[in-house]
């Protein structure tokens, strides 16, 4: 007979899985697999902190690639970004301002190193 375990995240007792008792350590509850994948997520990417750079350092292209792709794709969907800056307006204004202030202090900062 299976004992049950206490979960780690939401520190609630349940009966492991009857196939493979030892290695379920959370119970089966969406939030707490939800919280197992992204500490999961977070670990691995730890662990393989180039994973995803490696086109990147291959192919000199790539970047290029990726830019005309997202260029293409906002062609294809301005609709789609006029009703989204339209419903998120104060926050794109307050991004924007925050992007631009940054910008201008790096470009000051470039002008005076010169």
């Amino acid at each position: 007979m299976t004992k049950g375990k206490i979960c780690p995240i939401c520190k609630k007792w349940f009966i492991p899985n009857k196939y493979r008792p030892s290695k379920q350590a959370i119970c089966s509850s969406i939030e707490c697999q939800y919280q197992r994948q992204l500490s999961d997520m977070k670990k691995w990417r730890t662990r393989n902190p180039e994973y995803f750079n490696y086109r990147q350092t291959k192919d000199a292209s790539w970047k290029e690639t990726c830019r005309q792709r997202a260029l293409g794709w906002r062609k294809r969907h301005i609709d789609y970004l006029h009703l989204y800056r339209q419903q998120h307006k104060e926050q794109h204004r307050a991004y924007m301002r925050e992007y631009m202030r940054e910008w201008r202090q790096r470009k000051k900062e470039k002008g005076s190193n010169v």
